[in-house]
C-alpha cells in the first residue's frame, strides 16, 4: 500500500479500525483500536469475515535490550525483557457508524530475560545506571496482566467518547503521536507525563470521557482507580471502594482538526493523585501537578514539539520537567518514523533530593515487510543523581512482530 506520509499519519493517529469514520477517539495511538488500524498487513479471509461483522484483533510480541558501560558503579550493566499482546474490539452496536458501541480488551504477559528489567535500568542497583528515570517503562518482569476490558461508546457523530472499565490511563492522558512505548519514544520523559506526572498501574477500574467543544477545542476527563493492579484486576472493586483514593485528569486543548488531535496539537492537563496510595514513593501525600504539550506538523513528515510538567508531591518522578524534540515521519519509507529530543528534569525533592538531570533521546523505527518493527536507540544521560559517573550512554535495540 503506497501513502503519502501526510495519509499515513492520519491512518495511524486517527482512523477507527472497524468503521469507515476517520475520527479520532480521544485515545492514544497506542490505544488498542489505532494499534489495530497501523496494522495494514494482508489479512486472511475468515478474518475479514470478523472484521465485516464488527470483530478486529491484533497480537504482538515485543523485546527491548538496553546495555551500558556506564553503569553507578563504572560497571557494565544491560537488561532485556519480553512482552507478549492479545488485543481487539467487538462492536455490538452501530456497527459501521460513528456512534458505536463496542467492548474492547487487551491482556499482556511481560517477562524479563535478565535479573533487572529494562524498566527498572535506572535507579540504584548493581545492574542499574543511577538514574531517576525510565527507560522502557512497558518492559518488566510482571508476569500476565489485563491492560484493558471496558465498554467504549461513541456519540454525537464521533465528536464525543466515553469509556468505562478496566483501562490503561495513557490511553487518554496527555497523548501525542510519539508517546507509544512500542514504537516511539523510549525514555518516560518523551512519553505520557513527562516524568512529571504520578501515574498508576495501567489497567485500572476508571471511567473517561472525551468531547469536541467545537471543530477546533476539545475536552478530555477521567478518573482511576489510583491503588488498581493490572495483575489482579477483580481486586479493583476492593481498592476502589474500600480504599477509595483516585486519579483524576482534566484536559483542555486545542487541534486543528479531529483527524489531526496527535500531530497538531496544545494541550494542558490537570492531574491530582491520592493519599497514602501504593504508588507513593515516600511521605504518602500523593501529588498533582500541570503538564503541557504543543506539536505542530510544520511541514508533511517534520513535527516539532515542546512537552513537559510541574508537579507537588512524592508520585512523580520530577517536579519539573521540560523537553524538546522533533519526529521525522516516513523517513526512507511511509512506514518508518525518527524521533529526537532533549529533557531538562529536576528530580523529585521529596523522594530523590531534587537534583538536575539532561536526558537525550535518538530513535530510528523502521519496518521490514507487513510484520516486523526493529527500533535501535541511543540514549545519553547527563548527571545521574543517584550515579558515582557523571553521565551515562545507554544503547538500546526493541523489536515488534505482529499480526
Amino acid at each position: 500500500m503506497n501513502l503519502k506520509p501526510s495519509n499515513l499519519l492520519i491512518m495511524i493517529f486517527a482512523a477507527s479500525a472497524t468503521g469507515p469514520i476517520l475520527a479520532a477517539n480521544f485515545e492514544s495511538p497506542d490505544s488498542v483500536d489505532n494499534t489495530i488500524a497501523q496494522q495494514d498487513a494482508p489479512q486472511k479471509s475468515w478474518r475479514k469475515s470478523l472484521a465485516e461483522n464488527g470483530i478486529t484483533f491484533g497480537a504482538d510480541y515485543n523485546m527491548l535490550g538496553l546495555s551500558s558501560e556506564n553503569g553507578n558503579l563504572g560497571q557494565s550493566v544491560s537488561a532485556t525483557s519480553g512482552v507478549a499482546r492479545f488485543y481487539g474490539s467487538w462492536q455490538l452496536f452501530g456497527k459501521d457508524s460513528a456512534n458505536s458501541g463496542s467492548v474492547v480488551w487487551k491482556v499482556e504477559h511481560r517477562h524479563a530475560y535478565t535479573d533487572t528489567a529494562p524498566k527498572g535500568f535506572g535507579f540504584i542497583g548493581e545492574d542499574q545506571i543511577g538514574y531517576v528515570g525510565m527507560i522502557g517503562s512497558a518492559y518488566s518482569d510482571q508476569g500476565f496482566r489485563v491492560t484493558n476490558l471496558h465498554w467504549k461508546q461513541k456519540f454525537n457523530n464521533g465528536k464525543t467518547s466515553l469509556i468505562a472499565g478496566w483501562q490503561d490511563v495513557t490511553d487518554y492522558v496527555d497523548t501525542y503521536a510519539l508517546a507509544s512505548p512500542w514504537s516511539g519514544f523510549s525514555n518516560l520523559a518523551f512519553s505520557t507525563g513527562s516524568g512529571a506526572m504520578g501515574l498508576p498501574d495501567d489497567g485500572i477500574l476508571a471511567l473517561s470521557a472525551g468531547h469536541m467543544l467545537t471543530d477546533n477545542y476539545y475536552v478530555v476527563a477521567g478518573i482511576a482507580d489510583a491503588n488498581g493492579q493490572s495483575d489482579d484486576i477483580f481486586d479493583g472493586f476492593n481498592t476502589l471502594f474500600d480504599e477509595s483514593e483516585f486519579f483524576t485528569t482534566l484536559e483542555l486543548g486545542w487541534t486543528a482538526s479531529q483527524e489531526q488531535i496527535y500531530t497538531d496539537n496544545i494541550h494542558i492537563t490537570l492531574w491530582d493523585f491520592g493519599k497514602n496510595t501504593r504508588h507513593s514513593n515516600a511521605t504518602g501525600e500523593g501529588g498533582k501537578g500541570i503538564n503541557f504539550s504543543a506539536s505542530y506538523l510544520a511541514t508533511e513528515q517534520l513535527m516539532p514539539f515542546v512537552r513537559g510538567g510541574f508537579s507537588e508531591g512524592d508520585v512523580a518522578l520530577y517536579d519539573t520537567s521540560i523537553s524538546v524534540g522533533l519526529g521525522y515521519f516516513g523517513l526512507g519509507k511511509p512506514t518508518n518514523n525518527l524521533g529526537f529530543a532533549i529533557n531538562y528534569a529536576e528530580t523529585n525533592n521529596e523522594a530523590f533530593g531534587g537534583d538536575e538531570q539532561w536526558t537525550t533521546e535518538l530513535y530510528y523505527n523502521m519496518q521490514f515487510g507487513d510484520h516486523l518493527q526493529i527500533t535501535p536507540d541511543i540514549q545519553y544521560i547527563k548527571d545521574p543523581a543517584f550515579s558515582g559517573e557523571s553521565s551515562a550512554w545507554v544503547f538500546g535495540v526493541r523489536a515488534r512482530v505482529f499480526i
